[in-house]
């Protein structure tokens, strides 16, 4: 890069020496080049001094020192800029997804931006994995695709689309200005250990400029707390845990049901059972019967407490969830919350309307419908068929057995 603070000089000294050494030539020789009247040893004078001059410019005037300083300042000012946000993983007591929220948020206030978000693209659907700041209405109201190694914004209404840029194998930062809304952002691609493209977005309102810091460094740090962040979550044994939606597997409901129907009958406390089945699960492909798997896990993660317990069911598409101290009118809000989450995680992809997809629940609850265990997962699992064969929704078998 061009350094408009120094001055090259090095071609004009050159040939300032050049001259000086033929007009020293021709007064040894006694045959000087040019005529006598310009008084050689005066100008041979002049271009030694302005030689020496140029020489040793930067001992004599200080030419240099400046921009040296000044960049030695940025190189400090970036490099506590990335501490920053290094320190942030430094102190953290556990690894989790909130270290997520807080990493966007310093890096936010570091790069001057109004909105630094994370998008994951799959099978052409995005999904906003965190966000510090409030995203500009333009991006808001749009979801990105990858179209071969186009990368596309396709805005709401009947605005249509636009390219972003070409995710090259390189992973360069992208600059965009829409040319149909007032959106103007940078893309960072982020290189991911799994099959999906993770974006960052930096974006403001108005006047936005590219981040004042190292994208490159910036690339680097969010990709390697996303990989800690991932292997927190399969931490356990991988032979307990399903890879795809993170849940407990189906072989592991038996023991830990047995042991919460025996606490609810020592300590006379409700428990209620909870079957959910994904209605037109068989029509999809792997890569969309992931997405709703996923989808499932998700909405069943935010509506259920710590105490609760979640698991994959017998068949595909099918869950459990024991809720602990909790009763048949409880569990119905439960499940409600279970299914708005679900529908709300699905409304940006594609195919849902398409396929009819869909969250039936059945619920059964102790010891109002079942003693033990094994009648009470019977029952649950009829209220859900019972709810499926309704067109979809929430049933519990104390509601069956009174219609």
């Amino acid at each position: 890069m061009k350094d408009t603070g120094k001055t090259n000089l090095n071609a004009y000294l050159f040939a300032n020496l050049v001259i000086v050494g033929v007009l020293l030539i021709g007064l040894w020789n006694r045959k000087p080049v040019w005529d006598v009247n310009l008084r050689f040893p005066n100008l041979l004078l002049i271009l030694v001094l302005i030689n020496t001059v140029l020489l040793f410019r930067e001992t004599i005037l200080g030419v240099g020192s400046r921009p040296a300083r000044t960049r030695q300042r940025r190189a400090r000012r970036r490099s506590r800029n990335l501490n920053e946000l290094r320190s942030i993983l430094r102190n953290a007591g556990r690894i989790d997804e909130s270290l997520l929220n807080k990493s966007l948020v310093k890096l936010r206030e570091i790069s001057g931006c109004e909105t630094v978000a994370l998008f994951s693209l799959e099978s052409n659907q995005c999904r906003q994995l965190a966000a510090a700041g409030e995203l500009p209405p333009a991006l808001n109201g749009s979801r990105m695709t990858l179209r071969g190694e186009s990368l596309l914004i396709k805005y709401s209404g009947s605005l249509g689309e636009e390219e972003v840029g070409k995710l090259l194998p390189t992973a360069k930062p992208m600059h965009f200005k829409s040319a149909v809304t007032r959106l103007e952002l940078t893309a960072l691609p982020l290189q991911s250990g799994q099959s999906t493209t993770v974006i960052c977005i930096f974006s403001s309102r108005e006047g936005h400029k590219a981040p004042p810091v190292s994208l490159a460094s910036t690339a680097l740090f969010l990709e390697t707390l996303l990989a800690l962040i991932e292997n927190a979550k399969q931490g356990g044994d991988s032979r307990y845990k399903d890879k795809t939606t993170g849940l407990l597997l189906h072989d592991c409901f038996t023991d830990s049901f047995e042991t919460e129907v025996e606490r609810s009958e020592r300590y006379k406390q409700e428990m209620s059972l909870l079957t959910l089945k994904i209605t037109g699960y068989g029509t999809l492909t792997e890569a969309e019967k992931a997405t709703v798997g996923r989808n499932a896990a998700m909405a069943l993660k935010q509506s259920l407490r710590r105490l609760d317990l979640m698991f994959c069911g017998a068949g595909e598409g099918e869950f459990v969830a024991i809720l602990t101290e909790t009763g048949v009118k409880v569990a119905t809000v439960v499940a409600q919350r279970i299914q708005k989450a679900f529908a709300k995680h699905n409304e940006k992809a594609d195919f849902i309307n398409k396929a009819s997809i869909g969250l039936v629940i059945g619920a059964a609850t102790y010891p109002a419908d079942a003693t033990h265990g094994a009648g009470l997962l019977e029952k649950s699992t009829e209220a859900c068929d019972k709810a499926g064969a309704a067109g979809g929704g929430i049933a519990s078998y104390s509601e069956i057995q009174t219609d």
